[in-house]
């Protein structure tokens, strides 16, 4: 390459801190450098050089990525084990703090190692002379947003592992690190400033008032960082609501409801104060959702406001044992609008919130205590019956479950059509836990006792009388013809010596 050709774009090449200084534009100089150099190789080498760095780091990056997956998932199982070892604690601290480092390299492999490509080959060709000594504007663009998401994402990071424990969510994390950098990069390059100055002139007519395409910008911007500020400290309540250990469960979950709408409802007026939208414009905007609510939401709005019955009356708590509309189980999670019951099959079944504030609900963990329940029995008519009486309360009395103190009994319940009826009543401490297994278990017993002393269980039996039938004609045939004689002669005559009965 002659040098004649490096000398004319290198009038384009200057240093990092006179791009960043206020005398100079990055654009404007990437601009240059094209317009005095378009048709010279030189320009040409410097593209080649930094897409060919960009693309080997992010195949490399994505690479680390997939090994690094495998290898995170064998050390949290191993990190796990680790920790309910109390003599391995401070070995799973270190290995929380080599993750943690671990992952923050995992985040910054595409831009540390684009950026060592980078010097790599930019530092190989100018041996050769082939580009100048100072950077070129394109070159200084890509070292200085890279660098900028390198710091960016780094402080990012260490706030997210120091103020909030690790427990920062990941999308305020990805939100503010997108966001910080592509105002940076925006910057570095001299678009924002151009951009700004478009956006602020550029209006948007809404009702009697205009806003401009900025104000707009930066009111999404707003609301999208407040609701995102709010959701984290709705997460941060949460946990630290759950960690009172002498709440109660209903009253934890409504806490937690309302405080969570509450923050919601204050990050958007927030959001929308801030890029000095009157808030009073949404008078009108509420009335209309009153008037929905009113009409075409009553079911939903009563859903809604029995969930929060349900929450602060705490007639229904998570963990008890209920029968409703039909369905029998146990509450999994009590939401606003429906509530979540888990049948002992494993299936799951959502109820709306009404059904459990306008209908009949039998609560078996509501009240504290003994519950009774029964088994029944029958036995024929001509067994002993104090025999059986005595038997039955025997049996009863032998399950672990089976309270001693009321004591069990059993009792005559009823003459019925098929066998007599025995009925035992007995009392179990824990009824929250479900008689169902316990019923079959005394009812498995009573049927091996039963056969054993064979003791007779009916089953229905029934005697059919004919009143007023007709008169039956039957005809006897000693020795039917065959078929194919029969079909010769026609059909045959009837015999009049048939007998009636």
């Amino acid at each position: 390459m002659a040098v004649s050709e490096v000398a004319k774009v290198a009038q384009t090449a200057v240093t990092t801190e006179e791009l960043l200084s206020a005398d100079n534009n990055i654009l404007d100089e990437l601009l240059l450098m094209f317009e005095k150099g378009l048709n010279q190789p030189v320009v040409y080498w410097q593209i080649a050089c930094l897409a060919t760095s960009l693309i080997l780091g992010w195949l490399l990056s994505r690479y680390l990525y997939k090994r690094a997956v495998s290898l995170f998932a064998e050390e949290e199982q191993t990190q796990a084990e680790e920790e309910k070892n109390p003599k391995q604690r401070e070995q799973a601290f270190w290995s929380l703090v080599r993750r943690r480092i671990q992952t923050l390299l995992l985040r910054l492999s595409f831009p540390l190692i684009s950026m060592v490509f980078i010097a790599v080959t930019t530092f190989t060709i100018r041996l050769f002379n082939v580009l100048p000594k100072h950077a070129l504007p394109l070159e200084s663009i890509i070292w200085l947003i890279l660098g900028a998401y390198v710091v960016i994402r780094t402080v990012i990071f260490i706030i997210h592992q120091t103020v909030s424990r690790g427990k920062l969510s990941n999308s305020l994390d990805n939100f503010l690190t997108w966001a910080i950098w592509g105002g940076v990069a925006l910057q570095v390059v001299g678009v924002l400033p151009k951009a700004v100055s478009f956006m602020q002139s550029t209006k948007i007519p809404l009702g009697k008032d205009n806003f401009t395409l900025w104000s707009l910008l930066l009111a999404i911007f707003s609301i999208a960082l407040a609701l995102i500020v709010a959701k984290w400290v709705g997460q941060f309540i949460e946990r630290w609501l759950n960690s009172i250990p002498t709440m109660q469960s209903s009253l934890r979950v409504v806490l937690i409801r309302v405080v969570k709408v509450l923050l919601t409802f204050i990050a958007i007026l927030v959001g929308l104060s801030s890029v000095g939208i009157d808030i009073t414009v949404l008078g009108v905007f509420g009335g209309a959702v009153g008037v929905g609510l009113g009409f075409g939401l009553q079911k939903i709005t009563s859903n809604y406001v029995s969930g929060f019955i349900i929450l602060l009356d705490r007639s229904i708590k998570i963990g008890d044992l209920v029968s409703v509309a039909g369905v029998e189980g146990i509450v999994n999670d009590i939401k606003t609008r429906y509530t979540v019951i888990r049948a002992f099959d494993g299936s799951v079944t959502i109820i709306p919130n009404e059904a459990f504030v306008t209908g009949n609900v039998k609560n078996t963990s509501y009240l504290q205590g003994p519950g009774r329940t029964t088994v029944t029995m029958s036995v024929d008519y001509s067994t002993d019956v104090e025999e059986v009486i005595e038997l039955m309360t025997d049996i009863v009395r032998r399950q672990p479950r089976v309270l001693i103190s009321p004591p069990p009994y059993t009792i005559l319940s009823n003459f019925g059509a098929d066998g007599i009826d025995l009925t035992s009543y007995f009392w179990i401490s824990d009824p929250e836990k479900g008689t169902t297994v316990l019923r079959s278990n005394i009812s498995r017993e009573m049927l091996r006792e039963f056969n054993e002393r064979k003791i007779n269980i009916p089953f229905p039996q029934r005697d059919l009388h004919l009143i007023g039938t007709p008169e039956i004609i039957c005809r006897v045939e000693s020795d039917p013809a065959p078929k194919a004689a029969d079909a010769a002669q026609g059909p045959a005559p009837l015999d009049t010596s048939a007998e009636r009965v």
